[in-house]
């Protein structure tokens, strides 16, 4: 009896778990589908393969994913591929992240916000991977692409995909000969909006002898296209190394190379690698497709700089020969450094102005834009003359730039061109430029300031009337611009204000107020700009009265007004709102983390705390004290500022 009963029991326990091959596992809050884009399955060596990464959750407001697809240091690391025949493809980066020693990371992203539909992320995999032997792989992803924000602080969720394979062909001379030439068409092209780096892209993976004889002939011709790390990358990752460190010695030598910083360099680390190629790292399946900064190279950059040293003085010697155009870009590839392109060949300001004409406008435009301290003398005043007076070209800033840097050298002989300009801008015509006269006003030209702006309320005519004009022609301002104020661009409607309030400021203060509480445009947010443009009294009350708004990014607006323009008795009036304003979100803390994913609508507060922050800390017209930095330190409720970390604060 008692056996029956025990089996009995047996079969009933038994029969309660269900046998192993029926346990369901949990599904995972966030799904990662990997697939190849276009539907496609088979590939040939050096052809772009892209994958779609796309993630998933039916958890609506939790999860974020970060939508990068490029990183400053050259290579993601948030998502780590697995391939199964790892032995037999190669990473063609490898030894470039090996000799820098490590680099800066980010970039602009986008983020995604799971829940209603799934968010889609798109890479070439041969930025990590290239397959040189045909036949069949399989290819997997980990990725750490998804951020949980409904936790504090947010936490990284590693995500698996499913697996995907494929196949490379053999190897077919043909399809690469018309792939090269595809890539020679994109960049002769150099069409919008994507430009030639497709092109040079192309010629990057392609990984052919012919591709590496392109990319040299082309690497440093034009830097505006965004395609010299393509060439550089694709040089590291070329198979005959010792060929492409050949070419680029004799690309020193040619009459028509320019050769640029960016050349140079590749140039050394390539042949310090081919000396001496026990530095090269491992390619193991640890390595692969890593990001592993710090080999044995970047610990001896003083070699590095010994071959820069030697290919410079090569360089040096062949600068006779070289081409006005190849000679004026490699001239200024020497500015902005002690020594110029080595210690022996400094690029003199004289050498490179009378080349200057020969620089492609996109290089004139950076010489002049942001390397004009180095080059600023007279024998510049020729060169300036021309470009001054030069048709419009598709680089419109070049003239505008020229006309400045003219008037900073010879201002009595630049005074009537800029007085001409202001009469008719050109396209690319700037207030920097066209407002650097020391007149207050310029009563002569009212009635074609007026005249200009009824034609076209354009951005410059708009900022020359505000910047010149007297009040003389209010009356024909007002009735071109009075009813539009509230519902004109911002720019505009900014340097109107900014006229009125100048010579009319009661009127002023009323079209202030109108600007303000309309709704129409964007506009009622940019309190600064107008302050940007001239600050008035009228304009310091408003940001005042602005500081308790509703609104966060018209309080962003009102506290950089003070921050930047207002006078000493604005100070307290700022202390004292940030002090209202951390009794409001004391302790609410959680309320200000941005999250894309989870519905945080105080988030923006955060923003007027560091609006606060910076605004009193560093405040154009006051000094703070030792115990007016600890107070604002502890006003602070958000954890990223309420510690000294980071500050920059004026104090006495």
């Amino acid at each position: 009896m008692l056996i029956i009963l025990l089996v009995l029991v047996w079969s009933q326990l038994t029969a309660a778990v269900p046998p192993p091959s029926v346990v369901l596992q949990p599904t995972p809050p966030v799904t990662l589908t990997l697939r190849l884009a276009d539907g496609r399955s088979e590939f040939r060596p050096g052809e772009i393969i892209t994958l779609e990464l796309e993630f998933a959750s039916a958890i609506p407001k939790r999860f974020a994913v970060d939508g990068a697809t490029y990183d400053r240091s050259g290579r993601l690391t948030i998502d780590e591929f697995t391939i199964d025949r790892i032995d037999d493809v190669s990473d063609p980066m490898l030894d470039y992240f090996a000799s820098i020693g490590g680099g800066p990371g980010g970039g602009i992203r986008g983020i995604g916000a799971l829940g209603e539909k799934p968010f889609t992320v798109r890479l070439d995999l041969n930025e990590w991977f290239r397959f040189d032997k045909p036949g069949a792989y399989t290819l997997s992803v980990r990725s750490r692409r998804v951020t949980d924000e409904s936790a504090t602080p947010h936490s990284i969720l590693p995500t698996q995909s499913n697996a995907i394979s494929f196949m490379i062909l053999p190897r077919d001379t043909e399809w690469e000969q018309a792939e090269l030439d595809r890539a020679r068409s994109i960049l002769a092209a150099k069409s919008p909006p994507r430009g030639e780096r497709p092109g040079c892209r192309l010629m990057r993976f392609l990984g052919t002898d012919a591709a590496a004889v392109e990319m040299v002939r082309h690497y440093g011709l034009d830097t505006s296209g965004g395609c010299d790390f393509e060439y550089m990358a694709g040089l590291f990752g070329a198979p005959n190394r010792t060929a492409i460190v050949r070419m680029m010695e004799q690309g020193l030598r040619a009459p028509d190379r320019p050769i640029t910083r960016g050349y140079l360099r590749t140039l050394a680390t390539l042949s310090v690698y081919l000396g001496h190629p026990e530095w090269r790292p491992v390619a193991t399946r640890q390595t692969k497709g890593r990001l592993i900064p710090g080999g044995e190279l970047s610990k001896r950059s003083d070699l590095i700089d010994a071959a820069v040293a030697v290919y410079s003085d090569m360089l040096a010697a062949a600068m006779p020969t070289k081409s006005d155009r190849a000679g004026a870009i490699t001239l200024a590839e020497g500015l902005g450094r002690p020594g110029g392109l080595s210690p022996a060949t400094p690029a003199s300001p004289d050498q490179l102005a009378a080349v200057f004409l020969d620089l492609p406008a996109e290089r004139q435009a950076t010489v002049l834009g942001f390397q004009w301290r180095t080059i600023a003398g007279p024998a510049m005043i020729p060169a300036l003359r021309r470009l001054v007076d030069a048709p419009s070209t598709n680089q419109a800033s070049v003239p505008d730039l020229a006309l400045r840097r003219l008037a900073q050298l010879v201002p009595v002989e630049a005074r009537p061109l800029i007085l001409r300009e202001i009469q008719h801008p050109r396209r690319g015509a700037t207030l920097k430029t066209l407002g650097s006269l020391p007149d207050a006003e310029l009563p002569e030209l009212d009635d074609v300031l007026a005249a200009n702006f009824e034609a076209s309320d354009s951005e410059i005519h708009a900022a020359l009337v505000q910047r010149y004009a007297t009040k003389k022609i209010e009356p024909r301002i007002l009735a071109s611009a009075g009813e539009k104020i509230g519902r004109m661009a911002c720019s505009q409607q900014a340097s109107i204000l900014a006229y009125v309030l100048r010579v009319d400021e009661a009127r002023g203060a009323q079209l202030l107020d109108r600007a303000m509480a309309s709704r129409i445009t964007g506009c009622w947010r940019s309190l600064n700009w107008i302050a940007d443009a001239r600050m008035s009294p009228a304009l310091e009350k408003r940001a005042i009265a602005d500081l308790d708004g509703a609104d966060p990014d018209g309080v962003i607006a009102a506290i950089q007004t003070l921050g930047r323009h207002g006078s000493p008795e604005a100070l307290a009036p700022l202390r004292a709102a940030f002090q209202r304003w951390h009794a409001t979100w004391n302790g609410r803390q959680e309320e200000l983390i941005y999250s894309r994913a989870v519905d945080r609508p105080n988030a923006r507060q955060a923003m007027v705390e560091d609006a606060f922050r910076q605004a009193i800390g560093a405040g154009d017209n006051w000094l703070l004290r030792a115990e007016d930095v600890r107070e604002l330190q502890s006003l602070c409720v958000t954890k990223a500022f309420a510690s000294a970390h980071g500050y920059v604060m004026r104090e006495r």
